[in-house]
């Protein structure tokens, strides 16, 4: 594959810009706007600035390539011969199912509606491969798969089914209660919430492992944009500073006000909830999105996904609550409270929660690792988390 190439990023069939791409040092360069630049990734419609142009073209494609934190990272790079993942993510045409972005070549004549993955099958054989280990097999795998442009530290593989779905065995190796446990988080979310605001999960087996599997979550014209991409870096100080501060739970609320993103004070309230009675420890702002209609602009929340970590499936959660007692809970107690009166419980029906319980235990005794006296502490938590939040949403 050449070093240095030109390009050109294309949404759907129109063509957005061009730009030269240096493998050699993992550079972009925007060369020219073109016809459809009014249809550019976030934040570059309306930018002047050559360098910013450049920083977010950049931060654009380097987010579609995979996590070199995934156990998996150099079994799947030495296989395809490749120097690291950014050159990999450009071994296809960068088609994703996150947005209808990809990169034509000089001299190819392809159409969007031929080769994109919303409405075409593909080549699953690299998703199947990784995920069942056979790395000897990516050697001979098609590129044009959206694998090598899904982020994230999680081994996963998107499968050709009825519809494209994603496949996510967990961030840990032989811990197959990382997906145990984000399929529950799901259930659980979607007991609380309408179900339209919820991706749902469900619990699959593929070589001889749990996978927690989701479909795709958008339609044409539409793309999705991580709140990392939105909200300014103090404002993430903020949501990550609440728990410890008070005061900066206010501020938080006051800043995302500001933004005009429909219903987001809203699903901060939810996730915050969520978050009280599940323990999920990603909900970081590249795991919340919104999604965008490009030709209109007009910005939904997406619904809520990658529950990674919930249910004490974390490396660190793990740690903690095997040696549990009366001190040890009081402290998850704090770190995963941080709900306050004065927020909007209208859409809370305590009801929807009746009976999870033996969810939780039907679940999570699934995997080995959740020893009945583990489970035990985890639903004393969920119940203290759940009689905490009647408490204040139920007045």
């Amino acid at each position: 594959m050449s070093m240095k190439q030109e390009l050109i990023l294309m949404y759907q069939d129109e063509e957005v810009l061009s730009f030269l791409l240096d493998l050699d040092n993992n550079k972009i360069k925007m060369l020219d706007k073109l016809e459809g630049f009014d249809k550019a990734p976030y934040g570059m419609v309306g930018e002047e600035d050559e360098g910013e142009l450049n920083r977010i073209l950049y931060k654009f494609f380097n987010g579609r390539t995979l996590a070199e934190t995934r156990h998996d990272y150099d079994n799947i790079r030495k296989a395809i011969g490749c120097k690291d993942s950014f050159e990999l993510s450009f071994r296809g045409h960068g088609l994703s199912l996150s947005n209808h972005y990809w990169f034509r070549r000089e001299n190819e004549n392809l159409k969007y509606k031929d080769i994109n993955f919303f409405t075409n099958k593909w080549d699953d054989t690299f998703a199947r491969a990784v995920l069942t280990e056979d790395y000897d097999a990516l050697s001979k795998c098609d590129l044009n798969v959206p694998d090598i442009v899904t982020d994230g530290w999680a081994v996963k593989g998107w499968l050709c089914e009825d519809v494209p779905k994603l496949y996510k065995l967990g961030i840990t190796k032989g811990h197959s209660e990382d997906s145990i446990a984000e399929v529950l988080s799901s259930r659980l979310a979607c007991r609380m919430f309408d179900e339209s605001e919820v991706l749902k999960y469900q619990l699959a087996t593929i070589g001889g492992q749990y996978a927690s599997v989701s479909a795709s979550m958008l339609g044409l014209d539409e793309e999705m944009v991580p709140l990392s991409d939105i909200l300014p870096i103090d404002v993430w100080e903020l949501y990550f500073g609440k728990t410890q501060d008070r005061s900066k739970g206010a501020e938080f609320f006051r800043r995302v006000s500001e933004i005009g993103i429909p219903n987001l004070e809203d699903r901060f309230v939810k996730l915050f909830c969520l978050r009280s009675l599940s323990f999920v420890s990603d909900l970081h702002f590249d795991n919340i999105s919104v999604i965008r209609h490009i030709p209109t602009g007009n910005i939904r929340m997406a619904p809520i996904y990658d529950l990674a970590g919930a249910f004490a499936s974390s490396q660190g959660a793990r740690d903690f609550l095997s040696t549990v007692n009366q001190a040890t809970l009081m402290i998850v107690y704090f770190l995963y409270r941080g709900l306050e009166k004065d927020w909007d419980y209208s859409w809370y029906n305590p009801d929807s929660l009746i009976g999870f319980e033996d969810e939780i235990r039907e679940y999570l005794s699934k995997s080995d690792f959740y020893t009945p006296d583990l489970i035990d502490n985890i639903i004393e938590v969920y119940n203290e988390q759940k009689k905490y939040l009647n408490e204040i949403a139920c007045v």
